[in-house]
């Protein structure tokens, strides 16, 4: 049995996989690895004609989402005799993260289904299993990966026996964040509008705030920003004052593109919903207890240079307190 993963996600860099040394070397045949694509090898050739992930791979960004295919390899010569026969393939994988382990979903690689079932593929066949991970933690990450599989000898009088073998395979990588984040509230001048529950001339106000947000591309590449969007908290409702409110009159204003380290400023005009009762009592204590509102939640939503999704959400959003 042989092992390999390749993951698809634009960060990890692939190392060469030489499943055995050269013919010159052992005299055995390249072809009793399957791990090859091809019966044909140039053993010259300094490069592997194979990729798989190397034990520690480097970073990955929080947000993004981590695939990877896993194969394990059946290598026994197909249209060979032989008294070895394996049965019974199967793929576990969990994910280590800085607080817990997650037993992993994983699926078929052409058809899409279950993964966690066995398999018993004849000689030269391959099991292939795919497995997706939302990062959401920073810090050091472990891909653990189990393969297990029975292993039957059978012997010239007929008798056969059975051992259950496995072997684990760990993946190292570091989650870091990909965007920073700082925001600052302003609370602006209330707007009065008529209050008929406090007569013919009663008057109430309605507060307002700018909310303004950083964002920082901490990363190592660049990234296009699909989406800036304040998740506002009732009874409140956000205009967005960037690109996408620009859209609105010329379609062909494009997304911006953050390269290392560059800033982007973005603003919202935060304001209280006329005649909106849901969140307005809650509003109204945490105003009266430390004068302190709760606006809502900033989500960010982004592209890497090579198209995989990421995505951000901001813890909810305060105001500045209010003085005596």
């Amino acid at each position: 049995m042989s092992f390999s993963s390749k993951s698809r996600l634009s960060r990890p860099s692939l190392a060469e996989q030489h499943p055995l040394p050269r013919e010159c070397a052992i005299k055995v045949n390249h072809e009793a690895a399957l791990a090859y694509p091809s019966p044909h090898s140039d053993q010259e050739f300094i490069l592997s004609s194979n990729l798989g992930l190397p034990p520690s791979f480097g970073s990955a960004h929080v947000g993004e989402t981590f695939s990877c295919a896993l194969c394990a390899n059946n290598e026994l010569q197909p249209g060979k005799t032989t008294t070895k026969q394996v049965t019974g393939m199967k793929i576990l994988a969990e994910m280590q993260t800085p607080s817990q382990s997650i037993p992993l979903d994983l699926v078929g690689a052409e058809d899409g289904s279950d993964g966690a079932r066995e398999e018993d593929g004849g000689p030269g066949s391959a099991l292939q299993r795919i497995i997706r991970f939302d990062l959401k933690e920073e810090g050091n990450h472990v891909l653990a990966v189990n393969v297990t599989y029975t292993e039957t000898l059978s012997t010239s009088s007929g008798a056969t026996s059975g051992r259950v073998r496995s072997f684990r395979k760990l993946y190292q990588f570091l989650a870091q964040p990909c965007i920073s984040v700082r925001t600052k509230a302003t609370e602006l001048a209330a707007v009065e509008v008529p209050d008929k529950a406090h007569g013919p001339y009663g008057r109430k106000s309605l507060v307002r705030y700018a909310l303004e947000a950083q964002l920082e591309n901490v990363s190592d590449a660049s990234i296009v920003l699909e989406e800036a969007k304040l998740q506002t908290k009732m009874p409140f409702k956000a205009t967005s004052l960037n690109w996408d409110a620009e859209r609105e009159d010329n379609p062909s204003v494009d997304n911006p593109v953050l390269s290392p380290r560059d800033v982007l400023q973005v603003a919202f005009l935060v304001e209280q919903v006329e005649g909106e009762t849901s969140g307005l009592e809650e509003l109204r204590a945490s105003l009266r207890r430390d004068g302190r509102a709760v606006l809502g939640q900033l989500a960010i939503q982004w592209r890497t240079g090579m198209g995989e999704r990421g995505s951000l959400s901001t813890g909810n959003l305060l105001t500045r307190r209010r003085g005596p």
